[in-house]
């Protein structure tokens, strides 16, 4: 979630319930589906697991990202604080504001047995301009791993006056990128060519032009398996602009810019009611999904997730030819089919070539006062929205035959959290995903058959600390389900 966002909703007191942990919030029977019902742990998810012996007590816990050379992910906890840090409960680890990124081994079933601090943030000082260390990372949220093995790192950060999209090679921290003042680093998405992709959310508008709004972009000129010299922190005009240290950075798509071609005339970040009528322009443009439909990768789709409530995911069309990127046209996805979405944030792409978006700080489904938490859908839908639509995995697959629109999956089976994002293991089967909130879970869902996330075992990491800071993992099965099934549960609730 942004920081803007945060803060802008912090006042609310329905917003206040919605970021609540579910299982610590209320008593089992205040639920609308209470814990002892039999879809409680694909409804209910984190608290069912809390119920079942897991650890609910990580924070602010962000991107996952897939090591495939190494054969290991990695999972960015943004800040160590809270329930991590109260040193009471499974994790009692040190209060470290600027955060960390633990590594994982896989093993030969893409199981993870222990979570290690592989690159650390800090040290922070409440008094200084940059109040964590500029030659360390600062509240990391977006991940990626290239082909070649390094860990790219993007911050969403107040602890740095600019973000930084880092490089790390297992020694070495290098900065490749900053944006302007009060911007997040989003979409960090990196080609099997190595090609980069970033976003800039939610610019200062005094920034220099085109960055005064959301921005989806890409570096031309650069691969991630060449050198560069690690660009200064930012000072005077650079603070106000997008700074790369090797190739250029082209703006693909711009918060209210017309979509070029696009059939309904609509904008880049557009949301629009299910009357048809705009609700806002989303200046928040987060996880990237590029889908190549060649095998050189220089054309495809790519799907941009802009984080609001109700969201939408923006879909071009592209090719590249001569150096650079050519829109030639797109879409804003439509999601009446599966009641809107919200707060789409982080993303990635399957290992078959589909989008996996996701839906951020799931709606408390309490039985007092639950409307007031899904009163932007309710406003979207033209009618009372139902808390449980909301806060799933959702798969984006490019229709084929006589659509040319976008099929749109919630995967319901994979349960109900504050998804950041998922990522799908080699395997094709196994999911590990970040929930982003105070006192969540780690969780991991196995599908039943490779390719199909429609039906599968969910689970919940039981955690054991081991030493300062390594943390064991102990997987507890919550329960198997379809998305059939729970979608029906989902249905009994309706008002």
């Amino acid at each position: 979630m942004t920081k803007t966002s945060f803060k802008k909703w912090i006042c609310s007191a329905a917003v206040i319930a919605i970021l609540l942990p579910a299982g610590m919030a209320f008593a089992a029977e205040d639920y609308l589906v209470p814990l002892n019902d039999p879809m409680a742990a694909f409804l209910e998810t984190r608290a069912y697991a809390a119920k079942m012996g897991a650890t609910a007590e990580f924070r602010k816990m962000e991107g996952v990202a897939l090591d495939e050379v190494n054969s290991k992910i990695y999972i960015a906890m943004s800040s160590i604080g809270k329930g991590m840090a109260d040193q009471k409960g499974d994790i009692q680890l040190p209060t470290n504001k600027c955060g960390i990124v633990y590594g994982a081994e896989l093993d030969s079933n893409f199981n993870i047995v222990k979570l290690t601090p592989d690159v650390v943030g800090g040290k922070y000082d409440k008094s200084a301009k940059n109040r964590c260390d500029v030659d360390a990372i600062a509240n990391p949220d977006g991940v990626y791993v290239d082909p070649q093995g390094n860990l790219w790192i993007a911050e969403d950060t107040s602890n740095h006056k600019n973000n930084v999209l880092w490089k790390w090679d297992g020694k070495n921290l290098l900065r490749f990128a900053t944006v302007p003042k009060k911007a997040e680093i989003t979409g960090l998405h990196i080609t099997a060519d190595g090609t980069l992709f970033f976003n800039v959310q939610h610019p200062h508008n005094m920034s220099k032009f085109p960055y005064n709004r959301g921005c989806v972009g890409v570096v031309n000129g650069f691969n991630t398996a060449q050198d560069f010299t690690p660009i200064p922190v930012p000072e005077g005009d650079d603070m106000l602009d997008v700074v790369v240290a090797k190739g250029t950075f082209q703006v693909l798509a711009r918060v209210g810019e017309e979509i070029p071609n696009d059939v309904y005339g609509q904008r880049f970040g557009q949301v629009n009611r299910l009357d048809g009528t705009l609700k806002e322009m989303c200046n928040h443009p987060d996880g990237n999904m590029f889908l190549p439909i060649n095998k050189s990768g220089t054309m495809g789709y790519l799907y941009t997730n802009y984080e609001c409530r109700p969201g939408t995911i923006g879909k071009i069309y592209m090719e590249k030819v001569g150096g650079m990127w050519k829109v030639l046209d797109g879409e804003n996805v439509d999601f009446a089919a599966v009641k809107g979405t919200w707060n789409n944030c982080n993303a990635s792409v399957t290992p078959w070539n589909t989008g996996l978006s996701c839906e951020e700080y799931e709606p408390v489904a309490a039985k007092s006062g639950w409307q007031k938490n899904v009163k932007d859908m309710t406003e979207y839908l033209g009618k009372q929205a139902n808390p449980y639509d909301y806060g799933w995995l959702l798969e984006l697959i490019p229709s084929d035959g006589d659509s040319a629109t976008t099929q749109v999956v919630k995967h319901y089976a994979m349960g109900r959290l504050s998804y950041e994002m998922g990522r799908v293991m080699p395997d094709q089967k196994t999911v590990y995903s970040g929930d982003d909130g105070t006192n969540v879970i780690l969780a991991k869902f196995v599908a039943d058959k490779p390719e199909d996330l429609s039906a599968g075992t969910l689970y919940a990491a039981k955690i054991t600390q081991n030493g300062d800071q390594s943390l064991d993992i102990k997987w507890i099965e919550l329960g198997r389900s379809t998305n059939a099934d729970v979608f029906e549960a989902i249905r009994k609730q309706d008002m």
